[in-house]
């Protein structure tokens, strides 16, 4: 794809204050959470692969049909099944398609899609846990650095926050957003997934516990997530 030599001006124009912002970004996270690189390893198929992160294990089957921003959301054009467990855990499933969801993004001030990628858990997920992900219409500058997407996580006691945003490396998109900060609804950081880099990198808390679950799944469910423009992983 071609970019016009005006948006080129704007991009490296907006470059700076992306790594600025960055690194905020990756000095939040270092402070509070522990960076763990993605390993993949052989799943119950060709077309599940299977992945270590840290202690968690477990495998996915992702598919997206549109590789067109418009519509993604819609029911079969994205769809995705995972499972994440680690040991003295029992499985946790889940299914997810495009749909509605009970969650209502309240604490969002930006235009979004109506419709939500939806993640409903089952297995040793706590009764009526979900995830929803939402495609969100960002500033001119911030779509440049990678699609704009807001997810939220109920699981039990804890909820849980997730935002596009800028963490390092290329401030650039490969067709799908590259870098997610997760937090707490008080805005606490409490972890993150970025895809942008040789592997995928992962950072959960570094405290043993129910959050840390809960982030892990989260970062696992994001990254399952088939995003247009990005190539199947």
């Amino acid at each position: 794809m071609r970019i016009s030599l005006a948006v080129s001006v704007a991009l490296l124009m907006a470059t700076p204050a992306l790594a600025a912002d960055g690194e905020n970004t990756e000095a939040w996270l270092t402070a509070t959470a522990e960076k763990v690189t993605f390993q993949a390893r052989k799943g119950p198929s060709l077309f599940r692969p299977g992945f270590v992160i840290g202690e968690y294990t477990g495998s996915f089957k992702a598919v997206a049909s549109s590789t067109s921003a418009t519509g993604v959301f819609n029911s079969g054009k994205a769809k995705a099944s995972i499972d994440v467990e680690r040991p003295g855990m029992t499985s946790v499933t889940a299914e997810c398609k495009g749909g509605q969801s009970r969650l209502h993004f309240g604490w969002i001030t930006f235009k979004r899609d109506k419709l939500s990628y939806v993640c409903r858990y089952g297995g040793a997920a706590p009764a009526g846990a979900e995830f929803a992900l939402t495609q969100a219409k960002g500033g001119f500058l911030a779509q440049l650095s990678q699609p704009q997407r807001a997810a939220e996580l109920a699981f039990g006691d804890i909820t849980l926050r997730a935002e596009t945003k800028y963490i390092s490396g290329l401030p650039l998109s490969s067709g799908g957003a590259n870098s997610y900060v997760i937090s707490r609804p008080d805005g606490v950081v409490v972890g993150g997934l970025q895809t942008n880099g040789f592997r995928p990198v992962f950072w959960l808390p570094r405290q043993p516990g129910p959050e840390r679950d809960a982030v892990a799944l989260m970062a696992v469910t994001l990254f399952a997530f088939q995003d247009p423009g990005r190539p199947d992983r």
